[in-house]
């Protein structure tokens, strides 16, 4: 019997799940059927052995941490803490409102999250006079400059447990994309908004941000001292609770909305689809065959799975099971492998938060590529600086 070529078998299960994805199949049985179709004809009968290994403590923390992660969204967005940190934004200018607030906002993962600060900033960006495609870009931007580095992110969740890094090894690799990210929005911004004039008004209202406490919080229980994330984020919404006193009602709704099959579905089945790439081999097969071009394997296919599927975390997912021997070899790797992810997620046209930002300001989503592609582009630039820099010292 001929044996199979894992690479060529993995190559068949990807493209099957982003043609699943781009028909509007359920991501979490999009990638599911892909473990299926790779799995079963490599490792046959001893899939089962595979996905029993799997449900361990790694599993276990992982979809806790998660759930955690959007408990407190939907606590945030539903208590006064949201609505009275806008208004502070706000009451410190225009300028400071439009980038802080869906910054701000970013730090929440939500589905389609952009459209809930698109909603929020849009009479400041108003009055600042701004087009549709303006508004769309620097609120969908702005949204997502800390992808590659905020802990609550699930690309980040699900990559420390398949890389079997820390949040603060994660993000001593990532915060050049950040960094990147940021200065290439400002600068945009700053275009965009060379002619506009808008009227200061009104006192500093500095009260409302005292509500940005959680995150400075979980920063420094996840990342400064390496504490497990679902610990960081018990410890933060017993203290919201405790706070906010949020109605019982509020946080029925807020665990029912974060009980997300489709999200949970997706981790549980991420971690048992890298453990079968372990068990198969492919991860080193692929690492040997791509020895001497693995800086361009580590960018190219994080970037390919996401432009094609738009959702953030499939780069993830399906990508570094099969680059995990790369990415864990050599640090910046994991650096280009977030950047080319980030990049993809920011260019697809499939991406929620682009489509539902781009539906709520009106403007087709083909105008907004005059400013996502040259900021995509200068972030790239720039990040490739700093790596190069990083790695002379």
């Amino acid at each position: 019997m001929l044996a199979l070529d894992p690479v060529v078998v993995f190559a068949v299960s990807v493209c099957l799940a982003i043609v699943l994805v781009l028909r509007r199949v359920n991501i979490a049985l999009a990638i599911t059927t892909a473990f299926l179709v790779y799995s079963i004809p490599l490792l046959g009968l001893s899939v089962f052995n595979v996905v029993a290994e799997s449900f361990n403590a790694t599993m276990v923390n992982t979809v806790v941490s998660l759930t955690l992660a959007m408990v407190l969204a939907n606590l945030y967005r539903s208590t006064r803490a949201s609505r009275e940190m806008v208004e502070s934004f706000e009451s410190l200018g225009w300028r400071t409102a439009s980038i802080g607030v869906p910054a701000a906002i970013g730090l929440l993962p939500m589905p389609a999250g952009a459209y809930v600060s698109a909603t929020m900033i849009d009479p400041v960006y108003s009055k600042a006079g701004f087009n549709g495609e303006e508004k769309t870009f620097l609120n969908y931007w702005f949204r997502h400059i800390w992808v590659s580095t905020w802990p609550l992110y699930q690309n980040i969740i699900l990559a420390s447990a398949l890389l079997g890094l820390t949040y603060s090894e994660i993000f001593a690799r990532t915060w050049f994309i950040m960094a990147s990210s940021a200065l290439a929005g400002i600068v945009f911004f700053a275009y965009i908004s060379r002619n506009s004039v808008v009227n200061a008004g009104g006192k500093y209202r500095l009260k409302g941000l005292i509500h940005l406490w959680p995150f400075p919080l979980i920063a420094f229980l996840s990342i400064t001292l390496n504490l497990p994330l679902y610990l960081a984020l018990s410890t933060v919404v017993v203290l919201f609770l405790l706070l906010y006193r949020p109605g019982g009602e509020v946080v029925k709704q807020s665990v029912k909305k974060s009980l997300d099959p489709t999200l949970i579905g997706l981790i549980i089945v991420s971690l048992v689809f890298g453990n079968a790439i372990r068990a198969s081999g492919l991860a080193d097969t692929l690492a040997q065959r791509l020895a001497g071009y693995g800086a361009l394997a580590v960018f190219t296919v994080p970037f390919s799975i996401v432009i094609a599927t738009g959702f953030e975390f499939t780069f993830v997912a399906l990508g570094f099971p099969a680059l995990k021997t790369l990415l864990t070899a050599t640090w910046y790797y994991t650096t280009l492998a977030f950047l080319g992810g980030f990049l993809g997620a920011m260019l697809s046209p499939a991406h929620a938060c682009l489509v539902m930002s781009a539906k709520h300001f009106n403007t087709p989503i083909h105008k907004v590529y005059k400013y996502t592609v040259p900021a995509a582009v200068l972030t790239l630039s720039t990040t490739l600086l700093l790596l190069t820099l990083a790695r002379m010292i």
